[in-house]
């Protein structure tokens, strides 16, 4: 085994994918997995504004915090506490980005 150096410099969001069959279809506004589409979304963002070095943006399986109508996210960061999200996946989507930026700031 050799030890790597991490490619993002400040943390890893995880976005489960498991949340999408427990949101409404009524309250999602695009096609296709609500996971994959947040992810896509802060993915752009961040490449938009030279962030996407220091954050890792991944799908993941289940993180164990299901909540009916939400969509869970885990923010583990290089250094510091790891924190679990609920969220509505498109409503809320800017206040996640707004609140990782000033995670990943540096």
């Amino acid at each position: 085994m050799k030890k790597e150096e991490t490619p993002w410099s400040k943390g890893v969001l995880m976005i489960c994918t498991k949340c999408h069959k427990a949101i409404s279809s009524k309250s999602l506004h695009e096609e296709g997995n609500a996971a994959d589409n947040l992810k896509v979304f802060l993915k752009k963002s961040f490449k938009e504004t030279g962030d996407l070095s220091k954050i890792r943006v991944v799908t993941s399986s289940c993180l164990d915090v299901c909540v009916d109508e939400f969509q869970a996210v885990t923010f583990a960061p290089i250094e510091g506490e790891t924190e679990t999200y609920i969220l509505h996946p498109e409503e809320d989507r800017e206040k996640l980005l707004k609140l990782l930026r000033q995670k990943i700031k540096d």
